[in-house]
């Protein structure tokens, strides 16, 4: 009698506690290498338990795209009874090819640990044939394609971002999802498509539409093989259910509505050096369909003043990439550190526009002083060969400066100390005590010069960690500079936007933190008038306005070429300095 009520009173209870399904699904078994599929798994019960959120294992072959997943809930109620089933979904994207298995996936449910069962599932390339002999493609898919795998030291290149989708998929939005690694080149990016139009092909009997979504100009900056790392987008698609699906037509369509990431395959360039130019012309990695103009800015100068020689290079091709010639120079000038201007613009697919270098010679002494004609060579692509333009000779005077003194050799003797002659004479010195030399004193003196600076380092240390606006204004400089190591990393990573961010933090933290000011809350217009109260030099006024005016608008507006954000750089370095004085 008693095991028959310990029955009755128990058993249902463990029943009651095994009332739940647990259940891990795959929306697809086979995948392409770059696709994206989902990871569900399901919880179904008579009610609503305490459920965890499941627990992710390491997955081979795979890369989860966000460890947090999607949840939804649906309720139904059969003959009075009430099933739950709560469907957990994570989004994965295929890496490796192969046949993977995902292992059993934990999750709590009443305090109680569960698992579900594994799952295998196979990765495959795009290329892979199926049993009857044709080439698999999935329903969307991302291609980076280029117009030249070839190329060489420079040339530029047009990697198109194009987008292959079955018929019956519609495309309602597109947005690249991280940076695209480009190590090895420079990349700018053309000019927007503002409404992609799509076209209709035919892969291995299947109709797909395909789209050019975007477009860059590359260059490569060094010769091997490079590799363009795999291009991701988020991809927003609309598509309708199948024609056999009873209830698309009833339920007013049945659009299904989701977004999709992509990543295209990576690809290996073979990038040759640029051959060697005729011996004697100037080269200076130029490639393209480029013109080039040497001048001076004077014909006649005053000996010890500049005189500008200009090289101007225009035309199509890699305009932020060219380096300055460098040319035979007479004997009697020294040069200046040379000035560098670009301005390029981006004309469909095409990257042109100008670059000039501004060479500042001064002539030590008079006379007439000539730049020989000088051979140059610019590499053709097209043609694979060099293009040989001479640039003549230009010359100018340098005039004597009036009141210019000569020194001579006899005049720099006078005044010098006559030799001394005569017989020596010894004489013996009386000894000194030690406490009346100099060097007794000096060493008595050490010790309280070390008790000194201590006391005032000490100070120092302790005001910097009991008074906040102290601590800011003797670490600005170190903050600032911080900042600016910051905007040049991102700069070499070309990240344009990241790099103007941190010369406005630097810039507008170096004046709150001198000033005193919040560390935020302040406008551009507040901190420009705090530092007009300094009284600066107008230059360092405007030279502020500017920077924190392109930084502001730099979200929006063309970021410049890598030696328009370098010289931005620099300015700011010494911008900082300049404020350094006024605080």
């Amino acid at each position: 009698m008693i095991l028959g009520l310990f029955t009755a009173l128990f058993l249902p209870l463990n029943l009651l506690a095994q009332d739940f399904s647990l259940e891990a699904t795959v929306s697809e078994n086979r995948i392409f290498v770059g696709e994206q599929f989902n990871l569900n798994v399901e919880v179904t019960g008579s009610s609503m338990r305490d459920v965890s959120l499941p627990t992710l294992p390491q997955i081979p072959g795979v890369r989860v795209l966000s460890s947090t997943p999607s949840r939804s809930t649906s309720i139904s109620i059969i003959n009075g009874r009430t099933t739950t089933s709560t469907t957990y979904s994570f989004s994965l994207i295929a890496r490796d090819t192969g046949t993977h298995t995902i292992p059993p996936i934990s999750i709590q449910i009443d305090g109680e640990t569960e698992t579900t069962n594994s799952i295998q599932i196979e990765i495959i390339e795009k290329g892979n044939l199926s049993t009857d002999g044709s080439r698999q493609l999935p329903d969307i898919f991302l291609e980076v394609q280029l117009d030249d795998e070839n190329p060489v030291t420079g040339q530029q290149i047009v990697a198109s971002v194009v987008l292959y989708f079955k018929q019956g998929i519609e495309i309602t939005s597109f947005q690249p999802t991280a940076g695209w690694r480009t190590d090895g080149f420079w990349k700018e990016e053309l000019e927007n498509i503002r409404q992609p139009e799509a076209e209709s092909v035919i892969l291995n009997g299947v109709r797909y539409r395909t789209a050019t979504l975007l477009r860059y100009a590359l260059f490569p900056s060094r010769s091997g093989t490079l590799t363009l790392a795999e291009y991701p987008m988020s991809v927003g698609v609309r598509s309708r259910p199948a024609r056999n699906d009873p209830f698309g037509s009833f339920f007013g369509g049945g659009l299904n509505q989701r977004r999709v990431s992509l990543e295209s395959e990576a690809i290996e360039l073979n990038v040759q050096q640029l051959p060697r130019a005729t011996e004697g012309a100037v080269t200076f990695n130029a490639v393209g369909d480029l013109s080039v103009e040497r001048r001076l800015n004077r014909n006649e100068v005053g000996t010890g003043e500049t005189v500008e020689l200009v090289t101007t290079i225009r035309g199509t091709g890699n305009i932020p990439l060219i380096r300055r010639p460098e040319y035979n120079l007479p004997d009697g000038l020294d040069l200046y550190t040379p000035q560098e201007n670009s301005n390029v613009e981006r004309r469909g697919s095409n990257i042109r526009g100008e670059k000039t270098f501004t060479e500042l010679l001064v002539p030590r002494s008079p006379g007439r002083y000539s730049i020989p004609e000088q051979q140059v060579a610019i590499f053709n692509a097209e043609s694979n060969r060099y293009r040989y333009i001479s640039l003549p000779a230009v010359t100018f005077t340098a005039n004597p400066v009036a009141g210019a003194v000569a020194s001579s050799v006899s005049g720099s003797q006078q005044g010098l100390p006559r030799p001394i002659t005569g017989l020596a004479v010894w004489q013996n010195r009386e000894s000194t005590p030690l406490y009346q030399t100099s060097l007794f004193w000096i060493l008595l003196s050490i010790p309280v010069i070390i008790l000194i600076v201590g006391y005032v380092k000490k100070s120092q240390l302790d005001r910097l960690k009991s008074d906040r606006n102290y601590s800011r204004s003797h670490n600005a400089l170190t903050t600032a500079q911080v900042r600016i190591e910051k905007a040049k990393q991102a700069h070499e990573n070309h990240e344009p936007k990241q790099l103007y961010n941190q010369l406005h933090k630097a810039l507008t933290g170096f004046i709150s933190d001198k000033a005193g000011l919040p560390e935020a809350g302040m406008s551009d217009s507040m901190l420009i008038e705090k530092v007009s109260k300094k009284n600066p030099d107008p230059k360092t006024l405007k030279l502020l306005k500017q920077l924190l005016t392109k930084c502001a608008t730099i979200s929006y507006a063309p970021a410049g070429s890598f030696a328009d954000q370098q010289t931005d750089i620099d300015k700011t370095e010494r911008l900082i300095k300049d404020l350094k004085k006024l605080f």
